[in-house]
């Protein structure tokens, strides 16, 4: 998904994390604005993957959310790492973050000495 054309405008990548009855579900979007000092921005989405793409299954996570926060969070940072496109796609970006919804959000990578920030 992250190795095709995105739409111009992404400022910063959110993963959305949803809690599900057997796992946990992981969405990404990609937003128009960044600004790190206010927790909103993530909502302010142009590109989404659409109903959650990948899924986290209780059993091998657990069903704790800290669990799936952490090894999501490892995954993520386990991919930015690789050098593919996607992950160069994303290191493109301002900041990558991710959260459940409606949640906190836990920076996996950022640009350095970046303030707010609108396309």
């Amino acid at each position: 998904m992250l190795a095709k054309k995105l739409p111009d405008g992404i400022a910063a990548f959110h993963f959305n994390i949803y809690e599900g009855s057997k796992s946990h579900h992981v969405e990404i979007v990609g937003c128009q604005t960044y600004d790190p000092s206010d927790s909103d921005w993530a909502c302010d989405d142009i590109f989404g993957s659409g109903k959650p793409r990948f899924e986290l299954r209780h059993g091998i996570v657990g069903q704790g959310w800290e669990q799936a926060l952490e090894v999501a969070k490892q995954f993520l940072q386990t991919y930015l790492a690789t050098g593919s496109v996607g992950a160069r796609q994303m290191q493109e970006s301002l900041a990558v973050s991710i959260g459940f919804v409606d949640g906190e959000l836990h920076f996996v990578w950022s640009r350095q000495n970046v303030n707010g920030y609108h396309r």
